[in-house]
């Protein structure tokens, strides 16, 4: 999300639901045993849990703009995933799913997908087996039957 999107989305909010999502994306990041509940955030913002409930499920705004946090943080923490991905390829016995996944990352490997539309037909119509079709096509729309 842009810095200009992210604007938007905050104008869209008041203080208190900005404070709300942090503390909603803050919950979702924290240990469970350090986990407000949401009765306790929606508390100290200074709403109803039901407001608070409202505005996780139904308010577009809110809703976005905590998921933008929640990438944010997850972005943040790339280079975690990086080292523990090094590790899973460095370890004793190299995990080859790990190393797969670095390849694609790196684009050294890519999948590549054929399709193959024949219809059943041994090769390419000619000419006059195409107006054939069409002159067959043209008649069914001329009686209606199409």
């Amino acid at each position: 999300m842009t810095p200009k999107q992210r604007a938007k989305l905050e104008a869209q909010l008041d203080g208190r639901q900005r404070l709300a999502a942090m503390l909603v994306v803050e919950r979702e990041f924290a240990p469970e045993s350090e986990r407000k509940s949401y009765e306790q955030i929606a508390e100290e913002v200074g709403v109803s849990a039901r407001s608070l409930w409202e505005w996780r499920h139904r308010n577009r705004a809110f809703i976005d703009y905590v998921n933008a946090m929640s990438a944010d943080i997850l972005a943040s923490s790339r280079p975690k995933v990086y080292r523990q991905l090094l590790k899973l390829i460095d370890g004793a016995q190299p995990s080859v799913k790990a190393i797969d996944l670095y390849f694609k990352h790196e684009g050294l490997i890519t999948t590549k997908t054929e399709i193959d539309v024949n219809n059943g037909n041994a090769g390419p119509k000619s000419n006059d087996e195409l107006a054939a079709e069409i002159e067959e096509l043209d008649e069914l729309l001329a009686d209606g039957d199409v």
